[in-house]
């Protein structure tokens, strides 16, 4: 497998887990009533989203890859925002114990910073150049005579 295709299976599969997590973290808060309050077809449009965006970016398409390496870095300003404003005010854990709003913010910010990171390593990688492309230019022709 080629450096290319690497990266973007790399950022597939980390935008697979940034959604997959992102959904069940939505779907959890909306049950403890944390959350905003979906629908089940708001949690469908999600799914298709985590699970249909990596099979674009598999697929190697370049600006959805770059647009969603946008989306995903706005998402990280605003899970900051939250991080900064929100208080210690305690969030339970599906398997027990609490988290303060803050920290769950953060959490789910270092995981976005990971995906931008890859989607952007992705979408704006240099095309492979020839090898004809590599050799230096001279600005005189010399002509052997």
């Amino acid at each position: 497998m080629d450096l290319r295709a690497r990266k973007y299976n790399q950022a597939a599969i980390g935008y697979l887990v940034y959604g997959v997590i992102y959904l069940a973290g939505a779907i959890y808060l909306g049950r403890i009533g944390k959350g905003p309050d979906g629908t089940l077809w708001w949690y469908l449009i999600g799914a298709a989203m985590a699970f249909g965006f990596p099979y674009l970016i598999w697929k190697r398409f370049k600006w959805v890859t770059r647009i969603l390496a946008v989306l995903v870095l706005a998402r990280v300003v605003g899970l900051g925002r939250i991080a900064i404003r929100a208080g210690m005010e305690p969030v339970p854990l599906p398997w027990g114990g609490q988290i303060a709003t803050s920290h769950g913010a953060i959490v789910f910010m270092l995981i976005a910073v990971t995906t931008c990171i890859l989607l952007a390593r992705a979408g704006w990688q240099r095309s492979p150049v020839s090898s004809a492309a590599r050799q230096p230019r001279s600005a005189f022709k010399l002509s052997s005579r």
